[in-house]
């Protein structure tokens, strides 16, 4: 079979992986002018005529402006994509002052490809990442020191951005060499345009390339190539085991999650599973950081140390996120999305029973009230869980309000035989510290605490046996 074919075919099934995510949005491709690029794009350009590519094609070049002759590849791209009829965009970067770093470059790159991908409304970008850059990238990480994650090479696929703006990144050529590439260029007659800056041993990458690598290979022979391909294999697969167990301990123990949080229940968690939590907190900064940002493999560390430390103590993290142990696991934040509650100075948002449900300010937190002519009988309150309560009315006045603690409040517990200073009460019923200022209190027309939702009913609010009418409240978050 014909090595193009074979190519096709190959690019055909990775790209179909992740059909679904595209949905008929345009696949950008990022071309440089290189080999590797325009090899790629022959490819995604036959795919889209043959009608097996899963949406429109599109293609964006990045002039980094690191070189005198930078304009001179971009008109080359330019060229190739008229040839092909395919829709371009060039981008170019600012001239950076001095000589800017690999990681500047790549991170610079990134976001003018994002931004591209936001403009036509792609769902996808194409890079034409190689074997050879994969074998690179173990390499250069382990010689800089890496754990399971970094010596599994380049993921075949990522995504790139967040939220709504998210594009998944597919590199379809990670198992295909650059001797293949470079020969189906010269017989698809493509003259590539060479990047100097390749060849600039001022860049640790390059020097891995060019000097590192030849000199290692003349000293071992083939036998690099496949240690690094099974470092990389083994790797992954172990990579994917751990990302699978972190997955279920989101999936199992996560607790009143929004955008903005996630309360991880880590009870029983015995410190042999201790790398699927690392895992799981990962996962959940990705999730949950403004950015998608995942966070230094230190702080994971610091995290997982957190679980022996008592409840209250607290870490801080990258954007801005804010971990906290509790008395059950961890609770992760992130403080600046967080809604504000109701102003309380006037005495706090009013709470209409039989009004429907009503937010809690601009926080994840709602409630609803009905009133019954008895105690309703099913479900109990302790099947209900601590997020139901029934009070009874009589000695709480109409109407009832919403609001936030204060300084001196105090609460009268159920059962107990006098009212009690909330701030203590909060903290012996281990309430994380960041929630204490955000609960909503149900107070009434005195601004008598007659409910602390999850936490405890007051006792002038309990039923009693001559109890005749009740009103019915429940509280939630997300």
């Amino acid at each position: 079979m014909d090595s193009f074919v074979r190519l096709l075919d190959a690019c055909s099934r990775c790209l179909c992986r992740f059909e679904n995510v595209v949905a008929e949005r345009p696949v950008l491709a990022a071309v440089s002018g290189g080999v590797d690029s325009t090899v790629l794009l022959r490819a995604l350009h036959r795919l889209q005529q043959d009608g097996r590519l899963p949406g429109p094609l599109h293609v964006c070049h990045v002039d980094h402006a690191v070189r005198a002759d930078s304009r001179r590849t971009a008109e080359h791209v330019a060229a190739l994509c008229d040839r092909l009829e395919v829709p371009l965009t060039v981008r170019r970067l600012p001239p950076a002052a001095g000589r800017p770093s690999e990681d500047l470059l790549r991170r610079a790159r990134y976001a003018e490809l994002l931004q591209t991908g936001r403009d036509v409304g792609a769902g996808m970008l194409v890079t034409a990442h190689h074997a050879d850059d994969n074998l690179e990238t173990v390499l250069f990480r382990m010689l800089r020191g890496t754990g399971p994650r970094g010596l599994a090479g380049i993921p075949e696929a990522r995504w790139l951005g967040h939220g709504e703006h998210r594009m998944l990144l597919v590199r379809p050529l990670l198992r295909t060499r650059r001797t293949t590439l470079e020969g189906l260029a010269r017989q698809l007659g493509e003259h590539p345009y060479e990047d100097s800056t390749n060849a600039d041993l001022g860049y640790a990458r390059n020097r891995l390339r060019l000097e590192t690598i030849p000199q290692l290979r003349e000293a071992l022979g083939v036998g690099l190539d496949v240690a690094l391909m099974t470092v990389a294999s083994t790797a992954r697969a172990a990579n994917e085991i751990v990302e699978a167990q972190g997955l279920r301990i989101l999936s199992q123990r996560a607790r009143r999650k929004t955008t903005w949080r996630l309360e991880l229940d880590l009870r029983s968690i015995d410190e042999g599973n201790e790398p699927f939590v690392a895992e799981a907190l990962r996962q959940a900064h990705a999730s949950l950081d403004a950015r998608g940002a995942s966070p230094l493999p230190a702080w994971l560390d610091r995290a997982v140390e957190l679980l022996k430390k008592p409840d209250g103590k607290r870490l801080q993290g990258r954007g801005g996120l804010l971990l906290e142990r509790t008395r059950d696991g961890l609770l992760l934040v992130d403080p600046e999305r967080a809604g504000a509650p109701p102003r309380t100075h006037d005495g706090g948002q009013l709470f209409h029973v039989d009004g429907g449900r009503q937010r809690f300010g601009a926080t994840e937190w709602w409630l609803e009230a009905f009133e019954h002519p008895v105690p309703p009988l099913v479900p109990s309150p302790t099947e209900a869980g601590r997020f139901r309560a029934l009070l009874d009315p009589r000695h709480a006045p109409l109407p009832w309000r919403l609001r936030t603690r204060r300084p001196g409040d105090v609460v009268h517990p159920l059962g107990q035989p006098r009212a009690i200073d909330l701030r203590r009460f909060l903290q012996s019923r281990h309430v994380p510290r960041f929630d204490r200022d955000r609960l909503p209190l149900v107070v009434d027309a005195n601004d008598q605490i007659l409910w602390v939702p999850g936490v405890e009913i007051a006792e002038p609010a309990r039923l009693m046996l001559n109890t005749r009418r009740s009103i019915e409240v429940t509280a939630g978050c997300g």
